[in-house]
């Protein structure tokens, strides 16, 4: 297998992964908030979906930075401008959820998109999965906040012991309808980064070459 092809199908495994983790950990949090950190993760649904817009404002200035015909010490220096600039951003929301643990997945999550960007050669593909990322973000947006979404284990009493002081915003109210949209926003993300790995990584067809030949 040639080298290029094994850093693209690294790369699809460690975002694939990071996604289905973040969703499937979000998952045991709505079912058995406790189960984790004593309740802690609670509050980090809130977070995550606002550290994951910014992460979605970076992703097409990541990808074309990573197309860009550029010395590779230009192109890590931009990457690392970004990787602070939005690691600053985290920090304040981790500081104003008091939950620390956001660094720690957003770090996880904004590796996979410098790892996936880096493997892109086409700005255009890059643009076609940010805009349906940025889709699916906004329907699971209107989502957790217009349907009915159980509460399961984040019960008054669970929220009451770790979650006291929240706002009065719908999420922070009723933080289960950030959980769920964590749940599903980055599993659908997971499914839709392994089928466009697969479709990038497998064997060009005969046509397919002919036509790029």
């Amino acid at each position: 297998m040639p080298l290029n092809q094994i850093t693209q199908t690294m790369s699809v495994i460690f975002s694939t992964v990071t996604c289905f983790w973040v969703s499937c950990s979000m998952l045991n949090v709505w079912l058995d908030p406790m189960s984790i950190d004593q309740g802690s993760w609670v509050p980090y649904a809130v977070g995550l979906l606002g550290i994951e817009f910014l992460i979605l404002h970076s992703s097409v200035f990541i990808a074309q930075i990573a197309a860009r015909q550029e010395r590779l010490f230009d192109k890590v220096t931009c990457f690392a401008g970004f990787a602070l600039f939005y690691l600053l951003m985290g920090v304040g929301f981790a500081a104003a959820t008091d939950s620390p643990s956001l660094l720690v997945i957003l770090g996880a999550i904004m590796l996979a998109r410098f790892i996936a960007a880096a493997q892109q050669c086409q700005a255009a593909q890059a643009r076609e999965r940010t805009a349906f990322a940025i889709v699916v973000y906004l329907g699971v947006v209107f989502a957790t906040v217009m349907l009915d979404v159980p509460e399961f284990g984040v019960t008054h009493s669970v929220l009451n012991e770790v979650y006291p002081d929240r706002g009065s915003g719908v999420w922070e109210r009723q933080p289960e309808r950030a959980i769920a949209g964590v749940v599903a926003y980055f599993a659908i993300i997971g499914a839709a980064e392994a089928w466009w790995g697969a479709r990038a990584i497998r064997p060009a067809s005969p046509a397919e070459e002919s036509r790029q030949s």
